[in-house]
């Protein structure tokens, strides 16, 4: 990778999302990290960098659901048939399994935390949580059947003139001399109408609306389709719930007018904003919600990490 003293200055709405949670946690993430994977980093960019790469059960399997409606709309694309649900659970299992026997192998992930997987419970509680494996793998099978039976998946394959459009593909655009990340999950065509699918493995949450907008700016600009001629739709695997919207104007003007206050926000701890150069690591506030701290990932850098573990004793 090439070096950089400082990383690229970017906007998406998981970065907005780490920005609110905690400023501590967003500091570690984009700069404490970064050069991280060079041999001659300093120690804490490559722990900040390991730490980074980590992630917990519910991720990986969301990831892991996410490959294989990939995997099923391409191999359907390509060859016409789905999946089978047995093959897809199967499928699954094998990354979450495969997740486990890295998170056992601490050294291995060290030497390639990109490469490996390296699960929070594993990593800070030496084991899995029962409740929380057994609540997965009941959710498997039930996931793989309501995403082949999902409303979207049924269209795009019943509807001889659905065309696959985008899949899994990282884009851009600018908002305010900003580079903006967005990256659908699944955009298909049929008839006049651009349909965007965003597929959800856990509950149903509000906070996806601005997700969901952002794409839609995305493919307006880039496709240059009429608002009147976009359906965007939630796919909440877990209960089964197809939500589909259409937008206005005035309400991608609105979410333009949230991205930018959100930029500046940002960049009002950068010492250097030509650079991204950012104030010192004493000017990124930790939450307010110790609670928080016990599910993230820089626990063992983070001097206010030690609040989750007051609190736990305290409880």
């Amino acid at each position: 990778m090439q070096r950089n003293p400082y990383p690229e200055w970017s906007w998406s709405p998981s970065r907005h999302t780490l920005f609110e949670e905690c400023r501590r946690k967003y500091y570690y993430h984009y700069y404490a990290a970064h050069n991280g994977w060079l041999a001659d980093a300093p120690e804490l960019a490559k722990q900040a960098y390991r730490l980074k790469q980590m992630t917990n059960l519910y991720l990986v399997f969301g990831d892991a659901m996410h490959k294989m409606a990939e995997t099923t709309l391409m191999q359907f694309n390509q060859a016409g048939r789905l999946l089978e649900a047995d093959e897809l659970t199967r499928r699954v299992r094998n990354l979450l399994n495969q997740a486990y026997k890295d998170s056992l192998d601490q050294a291995a992930w060290r030497e390639q935390p990109k490469k490996r997987t390296m699960l929070h419970e594993m990593y800070y509680d030496g084991e899995l949580p029962h409740h929380v494996a057994d609540t997965i793998k009941r959710r498997i099978p039930i996931l793989a059947d309501r995403f082949l039976g999902s409303r979207s998946l049924q269209q795009f394959v019943q509807e001889q003139q659905a065309r696959l459009l985008e899949i899994e593909r990282l884009n851009t655009i600018e908002v305010a001399g900003t580079k903006v990340y967005v990256k659908l999950d699944f955009m298909f065509r049929q008839d006049n109408r651009h349909v965007i699918v965003d597929w959800k493995t856990g509950q149903e949450d509000e906070r996806n609306k601005t997700q969901l907008r952002l794409y839609g700016l995305y493919v307006h600009r880039m496709y240059e389709v009429p608002y009147e001629r976009l359906d965007i739709r939630t796919e909440y695997l877990l209960s089964g719930q197809c939500y589909e919207d259409q937008v206005e104007g005035e309400e991608m003007a609105e979410l333009e007018r949230h991205v930018v206050t959100s930029i500046q926000l940002m960049r009002d701890y950068l010492a250097e904003p030509a650079i991204n150069r950012p104030l010192s690591v004493d000017s990124f506030e930790p939450t307010e919600n110790a609670r928080r701290c016990r599910r993230c990932a820089f626990l063992e850098i983070c001097e206010y990490g030690q609040r989750s573990e007051d609190t736990s004793s305290a409880s």
